[in-house]
C-alpha cells in the first residue's frame, strides 16, 4: 500500500478544524497536573551544615588516612539512620515518624568532614525545625559515641595509675621504717647489713613504678586533651536556613508539559479518525464524485526541485500509461481552432496528485503532442514544481521536447499548443475555485486514502457552484488491494443520500455524464 505522507500545513488545518477538541485535551492535559499540585500540599525546603572532624567519625586519632578520607561519607550515613532520624522526629512538633523522617530528610557530603542536611515539610516552620533537630542529633551520635569509646580506655588508665600510686605509697612507707631500723641498730650491726641490701632494692622498685606513673598521668593528661578537642570540633556550623517552596518554574512545567500532552493526544486522535474516515478504493471515490476513474497512476513523493526536472526531462512513459493518456485524450472535446484545453483541479498537499499531473503532461509530450502545463496555484505539495519551472523560465528552456512551463493565469491565453494543461490547487477544507481560470474539461485529481467523504463533496460543490462539469477522475497511488476499477454506478443518488445525511441541500448540478 502506498503510504501517504501527512503535511504539516495539512496538520494545522486538521487541528483547526478540530480546535474544539484540541482545546479540550490541552485544557484536561493541563488541569491534571493543576490538581495533583493542588491535592498534594505545598513543600518547603531548608538546610543545615554540620562539622564532624575525622577522629570524631573514626572513633580515633590513629585511624589510616583512607578511613580519613571517606569520614563524611560514614557521617552522610548516620545522619540519615534510623537512629539519629526517630530522636529527630520526636524532638519537633508535631512528630515525624521515622518513615515520614526517611521521606524528608537527606545528607549530603558537600566537602571532606562537612554534611549538608535537607529537609523538607508541609511549612517553612516544619522543614527548619526538622533540619535543625537532625543537625543537633547527629552532633549529639557522634559526641557521645566517641566519649563512650573512649571513657572506657580512659578509665582504664586512671585506674592503673591509682594502683601504681599505691604501690609508690607502699613502697614510701617501708623505706621509711627501713632507714629507722638501720639508724636504731646501728650501721655496723649484722642486721643493719641485712636491712641496707632491702633497703636497695625496694628503692629500685619504688623508681620503678614512679616512672611507671608518670608515663601512665602523661597518657591520661593526652587521653582528656584528645577527648576535649574531639568533642569541642564537632558542631552545627549553620543553622537550618529560611526555608524555600518550589519556584515558579518547577511549578508551572508539569502544567506545561500535560498542555502539551493534551495536544500530542489530541493530534493523534484526530489525525487517526481522519485515516479511519478517509477514501481509500477507486469504487468509493467514483461513488461520491458521480464521475468514473479515467486514469489511475502509481508515483513517488516528489519534494525537491530536482526530483521534479528529472520527471520532466528523463522519464519515459511506459506503454500503458501513454496508452491510458491517449484515451483520456480522445474525450476531449476539439473547438474549431483545433486547440485542445484540459483543467486539472488537485488537493492542496496532495504532491502525488501534482505529480499525477506532471505525468500526463509528459505522456503527452512523449506522443508528440506540442503540450503546455500551466501552473496557477503554489502550495507546499507542488511547491518543488513551481521551483523547477522558475528555473526552466530563467534559462529559456524547455523542460523536453514538445513539453513547455507556464505560471500564472495569463499565460493560459498566451499557450499556443496544441494541448494545454492547466493545473488548479484547492484546499480541501475551504475549496475556492477561480473559475475564470478554468477552461476546457475539467479532472480532478486526487491520492487514493488522501480525504474523507466531507472533504470531497465540499470540493465537489465548489466546482458546481462555478458552473463547471466534472467529467473524470485521476486517482493517484490506489492500495494494493484495490482491485476496483472506478467505473460510474449509480452516483447521483449515493450523493444526494450523503448531503442530506449531512443536512445539506442536495446538489443536482455536478457531473455530466455521457
Amino acid at each position: 500500500m502506498s503510504e501517504q505522507t501527512l503535511d504539516v500545513g495539512r496538520m494545522l488545518w486538521l487541528l483547526r478544524r478540530q480546535r474544539s477538541i484540541v482545546a479540550a485535551c490541552v485544557l484536561v492535559g493541563a488541569l491534571i497536573p493543576t490538581v495533583v499540585m493542588l491535592w498534594r500540599p505545598t513543600s518547603y525546603t531548608s538546610t543545615s551544615l554540620v562539622l564532624v572532624p575525622a577522629s570524631a567519625s573514626n572513633g580515633s586519632s590513629g585511624e589510616s588516612s583512607g578511613a580519613s578520607a571517606n569520614s563524611n561519607i560514614t557521617d552522610k550515613a548516620i545522619a540519615v539512620s534510623s537512629a539519629v532520624l526517630a530522636a529527630a522526629g520526636s524532638r519537633v512538633t508535631p512528630h515525624v515518624t521515622l518513615q515520614a523522617a526517611q521521606n524528608q530528610v537527606s545528607a549530603t557530603a558537600v566537602a571532606t568532614n562537612l554534611v549538608q542536611i535537607t529537609a523538607t515539610g508541609s511549612s517553612p516552620r516544619a522543614a527548619e525545625a526538622l533540619a535543625n533537630a537532625v543537625a543537633n542529633r547527629l552532633v549529639v551520635f557522634v559526641t557521645s559515641s566517641d566519649g563512650a569509646n573512649g571513657s572506657s580506655a580512659l578509665s582504664g588508665l586512671e585506674a592503673q595509675a591509682s594502683e601504681l600510686t599505691n604501690q609508690v605509697n607502699k613502697y614510701n612507707q617501708e623505706i621509711a621504717v627501713l632507714q629507722a631500723a638501720i639508724v636504731s641498730n646501728g650501721p655496723t650491726s649484722a642486721l643493719a647489713q641485712q636491712d641496707t641490701q632491702l633497703l636497695a632494692s625496694l628503692t629500685t622498685a619504688e623508681s620503678d613504678a614512679s616512672l611507671q606513673l608518670q608515663s601512665m598521668n602523661s597518657q591520661i593528661a593526652a587521653a582528656k586533651l584528645n577527648s576535649a578537642a574531639t568533642n569541642g570540633g564537632t558542631e552545627v556550623i549553620q543553622s537550618a536556613s529560611t526555608a524555600t517552596g518550589p519556584s515558579l518554574l518547577s511549578r508551572l512545567l508539569p502544567i506545561a508539559l500535560g498542555a502539551v500532552f493534551g495536544l500530542l493526544v489530541a493530534g493523534a486522535y484526530i489525525i487517526i479518525r481522519q485515516r479511519e474516515s478517509n477514501l481509500t478504493t477507486r469504487d468509493e471515490i467514483a461513488a461520491i464524485a458521480g464521475v468514473p476513474v479515467v486514469l489511475s497512476f502509481t508515483v513517488g513523493n516528489l519534494t525537491r526541485s530536482p526530483e521534479w526536472l528529472t520527471l520532466l526531462r528523463e522519464r519515459e512513459p511506459a506503454a500503458t500509461e501513454l496508452w491510458s493518456v491517449r484515451k483520456v485524450l480522445s474525450h476531449l472535446d476539439v473547438p474549431e481552432d483545433g486547440r485542445r484545453v484540459l483543467t486539472i483541479i488537485t488537493l492542496a498537499d496532495d504532491s502525488a496528485s501534482m505529480a499525477a499531473v506532471a505525468h500526463f503532461a509528459v505522456a503527452s509530450a512523449a506522443m508528440e503532442i506540442p503540450t503546455s502545463l500551466v501552473l496557477t496555484s503554489d502550495d507546499s505539495g507542488s511547491r518543488g514544481l513551481s521551483d523547477a519551472c522558475d528555473l526552466l523560465t530563467a534559462r529559456k528552456e524547455a523542460a523536453r521536447p514538445n513539453l513547455r512551463l507556464l505560471k500564472g493565469s495569463s499565460p493560459i491565453e498566451e499557450a499556443e499548443s496544441a494541448l494545454t494543461v492547466i493545473s488548479i490547487v484547492l484546499n480541501p477544507d475551504q475549496p475556492k475555485l477561480p473559475a475564470f481560470v478554468a477552461r476546457g474539461m475539467v479532472m480532478l485529481a486526487i491520492s487514493a486514502d488522501f480525504v474523507n467523504q466531507e472533504q470531497l463533496v465540499r470540493v465537489l460543490i465548489a466546482i458546481g457552484q462555478e458552473g463547471l462539469s466534472l467529467k473524470g477522475l485521476f486517482v493517484t497511488n490506489p492500495m494494493s488491494g484495490d482491485r476496483t476499477l472506478g467505473s460510474f454506478p449509480n452516483a447521483n443518488e449515493q450523493v444526494t443520500q450523503f448531503l442530506q445525511s449531512r443536512t445539506l441541500e442536495p446538489w443536482t448540478g455536478g457531473a455530466d455524464v455521457r
